[in-house]
């Protein structure tokens, strides 16, 4: 019964999808730790450092947004880690370098850096916001999320192919009626034996 149930074709079929399955759980446990604001000057957020495996200290800071009438904007933040009070002070520039055409010619400005930050709780405060009013503020602390997805992405990869090898191969994916009885070692009783 073992050759039948675990044949070539069933162990594609089946080994695929598991694999399948377990790279899309690879990805969906990727560590991924992004936050974003909507903020004007003197706007006031908390968020957390994570401190667990697959996380680093460091955040890159990103932001977007349209510029009033001035070619130059000057964004001033300070980031206080609620423990230790330590203040960083984050300085951004946004010239005509920086600016996308958006949907219907909307003019954007877009800019992000990286800073390092140790974990724990912290309050960001907007100090400055010079030539704009309101602005998109992301912040997504550096991991291993990459790794998480090429990873899965691969094993999702082999597990389509084992399932498309599975479906080359001769055969039928389940065994036939005949076949399962042959398996089981069922024998029609001989006739014309002396009964005893």
């Amino acid at each position: 019964m073992g050759s039948i149930w675990f044949s070539k074709k069933t162990f594609l079929y089946f080994g695929g999808a598991l694999v399948i399955i377990l790279g899309g759980l690879i990805v969906v446990l990727a560590p991924y730790h992004y936050v974003n604001f909507s903020v004007i000057q003197n706007d006031q957020r908390t968020f957390e450092v994570y401190g667990e495996a697959n996380y680093y200290p460091q955040f890159e800071v990103s932001v977007s947004l349209r510029p009033s009438n001035q070619t130059t904007i000057y964004l001033d933040m300070s980031i206080v880690n609620n423990m230790t009070l330590e203040v960083i002070l984050v300085n951004m520039t946004l010239t005509e370098e920086n600016q996308i055409i958006g949907p219907g010619q909307a003019i954007f400005y877009e800019e992000s850096l990286l800073i390092d930050i140790a974990t724990g709780n912290y309050t960001l405060t907007v100090d400055r916001v010079a030539g704009a009013t309101r602005f998109d503020l992301g912040l997504n602390q550096a991991s291993n999320s990459r790794l998480f997805i090429v990873v899965g992405g691969m094993l999702n990869i082999l597990g389509i192919i084992m399932v498309i090898g599975g479906y080359c191969l001769p055969g039928t994916l389940f065994p036939s009626d005949s076949d399962t009885i042959i398996s089981w070692g069922y024998e029609e009783e001989k006739t014309g034996e002396p009964q005893q």
